[in-house]
């Protein structure tokens, strides 16, 4: 973890998750929720690192508001957002060429490597590391996830990882990757694990 940012997560986790909002529930309903959980209005987005705090609350706002299945696609699409921006202005454009020509397993690992020097932007003071079952897809795992923190859930809640890691993996690896969250603080576990396949 990089000491300097422990405790902040990158402002897409709110500027993403907003857009997000705005498309499913509509302006009025999303400001009700951004402004009671963060103080932003629509227009005020972060434009630096923001604390973690603020990010749970919004997802937890989001959580007491929304239905399950609506809760879910807000954050997955959120995170799809947050994939396509890293795309565009974070990952090199060799570096996506490489991936996309290398076979699926030795590109997932490329991504991953670059994943892990960046853990900072997205996991505030979480701990992450990748975990390895001989025949079972690598896993990304998350300890202490700011995203579900103070959440108690009957189900995986961290939708929003999880919409970024597998729309990352389809559109740089194969469109046949998926991401499912198998284990979530939130739902009682150790750690929020998710499981990478990308065969």
């Amino acid at each position: 973890m990089n000491v300097a940012h422990a405790g902040r997560i990158g402002p897409n986790a709110i500027i993403q998750t907003t857009a997000a909002l705005r498309e499913h529930v509509g302006d009025p309903r999303a400001l009700a929720l951004v402004h009671g959980a963060t103080g932003r209005s629509l227009s005020e987005m972060p434009t630096e690192m923001v604390d973690e705090d603020e990010v749970n609350r919004l997802v937890r706002s989001m959580r007491a508001d929304l239905d399950p299945a609506l809760f879910e696609a807000v954050l997955h699409d959120a995170g799809c957002r947050t994939a396509d921006y890293l795309i565009a202005n974070r990952i090199p454009r060799a570096v996506q060429w490489l991936m996309r020509v290398l076979p699926a397993p030795v590109a997932l690992r490329v991504l991953l490597a670059g994943i892990m020097r960046h853990t900072w932007t997205f996991a505030g003071s979480a701990a992450v590391r990748i975990a390895r079952t001989r025949g079972a897809p690598l896993r990304l795992v998350l300890t202490q996830c700011p995203m579900c923190r103070a959440m108690h859930e009957p189900a995986p809640a961290c939708h929003f990882y999880a919409g970024t890691l597998e729309h990352l993996l389809q559109r740089l690896v194969t469109p046949r990757a998926r991401v499912v969250e198998v284990a979530c603080e939130a739902a009682g576990a150790g750690g929020c694990e998710f499981s990478l396949a990308v065969s």
